[in-house]
């Protein structure tokens, strides 16, 4: 045999080549399979559930993100239920909810912005005996300037064309108005300065209205801008058409048909004195029903002149102990005057001392807001 450091590489690597490419032998071979060291396959299941399941990896030992140990199925993401025709139709009975889901405006005097339907439409109306065009609270006079005239023999001979231009001119009146707070104190702190006379062409009332609406570039004309006047007794003005209208809003609302009985509309309260106190106690008598912290409390007071009225403070609001939620109370005594009460007395059912009004339908929600309105308007003379 020749020494192995004798031979060359390249013979080395021959025989190397040869050794490893020789087929094994079939004792090899089971003598390979035999010293395999992989577990069989039934030892392998039989060790899952006993020691795979009780083994724990050492990965699961360091911190894991949430993301990997507490997966969550997209698909089944929880979210916010959508509202029914019956979610609807309840907000759409709830004045609050409709007065503060109104689009915000912005007041064109102290520049707030403020839900739309707790703002006044004010806009320009010709005087009709006069060249003189006012700026009034068209949303207070809607009845007064919608009432038609009655027809004469000279406007039966006009024909078609003056109907068409009325209305045109109607509908050009309607898109002119600005929003502005009402409130009583506000307008009194303005009504003298806008109504002073002064020496210049333009009167002090174009300070409030837009830009928008001027000459040359708005719809009103340089000699309608010295013809806008602002009364002097706009405060006692308003106060006097939002006491017609809520008074005209509370005899329609009740006499709608299918409001009258069995609906909780209207409840009668014993009320043994206007105080918290007592306005608490009766409501408390009540037997709950729907939708009660909807409502408000009605004091109109005893319609006897010889009934000595209390001397202790109507609460602004009292809270229904069945609902645990505050409902206002609307001092009619207060918000009305004595020739409006008198009117409102005229129907049986508002001659009661005290009233629980729940709003129902459209035209009980608007009542309520008239109501809520007429009392901010007030503010602190409510309490005077």
């Amino acid at each position: 045999m020749e020494c192995a450091s004798r031979i060359s590489y390249a013979t080395w690597r021959l025989g190397v080549f040869r050794i490893l490419e020789r087929p094994c032998s079939p004792a090899i071979r089971t003598s390979a399979r035999y010293v395999s060291t992989s577990p069989l396959r039934s030892q392998h299941h039989d060790a899952l559930p006993d020691e795979i399941s009780q083994r724990e990896r050492p990965s699961q030992q360091l911190p894991q993100s949430p993301l990997l140990s507490h997966p969550r199925n997209r698909a089944n993401k929880t979210r916010k239920r959508r509202p029914t025709a019956a979610d609807d139709e309840e907000l759409q009975k709830n004045p609050w909810a409709v007065a503060l889901a109104s689009p915000s405006r912005q007041c064109s005097l102290t520049g707030a912005r403020i839900p739309r339907d707790l703002l006044g439409e004010w806009g320009m109306v010709k005087r009709p005996d006069a060249d003189q065009v006012y700026l009034l609270p068209l949303d207070l006079l809607q009845d007064s300037l919608r009432s038609p005239k009655p027809p004469t023999p000279e406007d039966s001979s006009t024909g078609e064309s003056s109907t068409q231009t009325k209305n045109r001119e109607d509908q050009i009146g309607r898109r002119l108005f600005i929003r502005i707070l009402n409130y009583l104190p506000l307008l009194q702190r303005i009504s003298e300065p806008l109504s002073r006379k002064t020496r210049s062409k333009k009167t002090p009332i174009m300070r409030l209205l837009p830009f928008r609406w001027k000459h040359p570039q708005g719809p009103v004309t340089a000699h309608e801008e010295r013809k806008i006047v602002w009364r002097e007794n706009m405060p006692q003005f308003v106060l006097q058409s939002m006491r017609k209208q809520v008074v005209r809003e509370l005899v329609d609302a009740y006499s709608q048909p299918g409001h009258l009985d069995g609906t909780s509309v209207w409840t009668v309260l014993d009320v043994p004195e206007s105080s918290e106190a007592g306005v608490t106690a009766a409501l408390g008598r009540l037997e709950p029903f729907e939708r009660m912290e909807c409502g408000g409390v009605l004091l109109l007071g005893s319609p006897s002149p010889d009934t000595v009225e209390s001397s202790l403070a109507v609460p602004d609001s009292v809270t229904l102990p069945q609902t645990q939620s505050t409902v206002p109370v609307f001092d009619l005594s207060v918000l009305l005057s004595d020739v409006d009460l008198g009117r409102l007395r005229e129907s049986l059912h508002f001659q009661h001392p005290a009233l629980f009004f729940r709003p129902a339908s459209h035209a009980t929600v608007k009542t309520m807001l008239s109501l809520w309105r007429l009392k901010r308007y007030l503010g602190d003379e409510t309490h005077s």
